[in-house]
């Protein structure tokens, strides 16, 4: 890897974990200092981080951070909290509804498990730095999970799920869409009504099985997400899935 790229590589990564839009980077001379490099090098780098979105230079004031979008991994791991941990973030989720319902032929055709499937279904709101970015709706059958309802109450799911349970859930596919978020997504997502958001639809199965036990739909603030697709998921369904 280039010098230039691997300085790119560590501002980057900087930038994510320590710097909002807003901000500005250290002058050339002090970044230049930091890395022992000149500045020929030092702009290659930055450059690379304006073409990408994450930079914008500004005559006689520096380079700016602008809105950048939070990377995540769409793979087998099925864990949004753990996802935004690993890049430095501290998410915050808090459950904001839960109720009980039965499957019914849609739900079954869209999630895998049959119906007259009791589900139990759980709300839940992910926040970064007191912003609000992310809506679950987790799908779960109820009888894999007793006690799940009332004593699962914010944090990363699976986590509890794997710690309470004894159970790991993993990702078995996943539907990749945009739409145009409701009047209560809107309301909190804190986020307009015409722009679109990103969702995820995803069937997550008992590991070593191919036991649905859960199916998730998750809406993203479209200004906050970049998603990779992991090489674990090669096969989308043909249809959408639609609970």
């Amino acid at each position: 890897m280039a010098v230039y790229q691997d300085v790119a590589r560590i501002l980057e990564q900087d930038i994510r974990e320590n710097l909002v839009s807003g901000d500005y980077l250290p002058s050339e001379a002090e970044l230049a200092r930091r890395f022992s490099i000149n500045r020929h090098t030092l702009r290659r780098a930055v450059d690379q981080l304006v073409d990408a979105g994450m930079l914008l230079r500004q005559q006689g004031k520096g380079t700016l951070v602008v809105e950048h979008a939070l990377e995540y991994n769409i793979g087998a791991r099925a864990r949004f909290s753990e996802a935004l941990e690993a890049m430095g973030h501290n998410p915050v989720s808090e459950v904001i509804g839960r109720r009980v319902l039965v499957a019914d032929e849609r739900f079954a055709r869209a999630s895998g498990m049959p119906a007259g499937t009791p589900i139990l279904q759980v709300d839940t709101l992910r926040s970064v730095k007191g912003k609000p970015v992310n809506l679950i709706s987790h799908y779960l059958r109820r009888e894999a999970f007793p006690g799940l309802e009332t004593d699962y109450r914010g944090g990363s799911l699976h986590a509890h799920i794997e710690q309470h349970h004894g159970i790991k859930l993993v990702r078995q596919q996943a539907l990749i869409s945009t739409t145009l978020p409701g009047t209560r997504d809107a309301e909190l997502l804190q986020y307009p009504r015409h722009m679109p958001v990103l969702v995820v639809k995803s069937n997550n199965v008992r590991t070593g099985t191919d036991e649905v036990l859960e199916y998730s739909l998750s809406r993203g603030r479209a200004d906050c997400f970049e998603f990779r697709v992991q090489p674990g998921i090669t096969d989308l369904p043909d249809g959408e899935l639609t609970p």
